[in-house]
């Protein structure tokens, strides 16, 4: 039976990203060339979302999260245990490699892990998921989503899909073959620019989310972004921020910014932004100028949003709502 719903009927089921603007609660692809570090990047995701702390600036929501990390290259197991065992908390199952196309087969590991409370299904990788099917054929390439679909749409585990990069010098980290692989995912996470001490870059892209590039270090013990002297561009930027971003608190429904998401679209409802993608954004660049932060939780005004006499008596502060005072509460974050 096909349904139809008016628009203006249609009721939103939202679901939030398991960590904001990084990796969405659908299919998540990511992809680089080989050894540039898509198997650590993935161990990195994993342990934010174990222990509950931000990656590279982007916040976690939820809690209780549980890994399923299915694998195929040899030795796989004990390089994930190696790494990763301590920092687990036992909350990482290894599932063995599943090399059959038969739906019946990845449905009974759906329900499995469903049974087991697992949040996250990583797959790494997309060949030896895919055995001997053609990647650059479309309707090949629709053999496997069609298998990982259930996963996140009846069943509500997300998935992160590794899968290799072109060898050319300007594939810049994206996915070889059909490019139906990347027209399935929801966010698409790239990396490249391997260099020494662990250097890489990181392009984050989204239909909701907008874009963003992170330069980072990357090793096995740590995962930081790399700082850069700032542009002129964004000196002005900073310069203009502070008093968007107080009438911006002044405004907003603090109800509606539940999630940074909900920032996002708070400052598209206020005219700030011309999308929820670009708001998004905007957030982003505020809590990297330290004009937004989280406290506890909380999203409060920035060190560098106030004087210092403000940050000790909201009173002070004429652009807060009366109505949350003296807390300075803007918004609850789940993440």
């Amino acid at each position: 039976m096909i349904k139809l719903t008016r628009i203006n009927e249609y009721e939103d089921e939202q679901q939030d990203w398991l960590i904001e603007g990084f990796l969405c609660p659908w299919l998540t692809l990511l992809s680089g060339q080989p050894k540039h570090g898509k198997s650590l990047l993935a161990g990195h995701i994993a342990i934010s979302l174990i222990q509950e702390t931000p990656l590279l600036g982007h916040f976690v929501t939820g809690s209780n999260h549980v890994i399923a990390w299915l694998g195929y290259d040899a030795g796989w197991k004990q390089e994930v245990s190696t790494r990763w065992l301590e920092a687990s908390r036992g909350q990482i199952f290894l599932c063995n490699p599943l090399r059959s196309l038969e739906k019946s087969q990845w449905l009974l590991l759906a329900k499995s892990l469903q049974t087991e409370g697992v949040t996250l299904l990583i797959i790494d990788h997309l060949y030896g998921m895919a055995g001997a099917l053609g990647l650059n054929d479309a309707e090949q390439v629709a053999v496997i989503t069609n298998l990982l679909r259930p996963f996140y749409e009846e069943y509500g585990i997300a998935v992160l899909l590794l899968a290799q990069a072109s060898k050319g010098q300007f594939s810049n980290g994206r996915a070889a073959h059909s490019v139906a692989i990347e027209g399935e995912a929801r966010a698409l996470i790239r990396i490249s620019d391997k260099k020494k001490n662990g250097a890489r870059k990181i392009d984050l892209i989204s239909n909701t989310s907008g874009e963003e590039s992170i330069s980072v270090r990357l090793t096995p013990e740590v995962i930081e972004i790399k700082e850069s002297k700032p542009s002129h561009k964004d000196e002005k930027s900073e310069r203009e921020s502070p008093d968007i971003v107080r009438d911006f608190l002044a405004k907003a429904n603090t109800r509606a910014m539940t999630s940074w998401s909900g920032v996002g679209r708070e400052i598209h409802r206020l005219g700030l932004s011309t999308s929820e993608a670009a708001g998004r954004s905007m957030s982003t660049r505020w809590r990297k100028q330290d004009l937004i932060k989280m406290e506890s939780r909380i999203v409060v005004a920035g060190d560098s949003l106030l004087p210092a006499e403000y940050l000790t008596n909201p009173y002070n502060n004429k652009n807060a709502s009366s109505d949350y005072l003296p807390s300075g509460v803007y918004g609850r974050v789940n993440g």
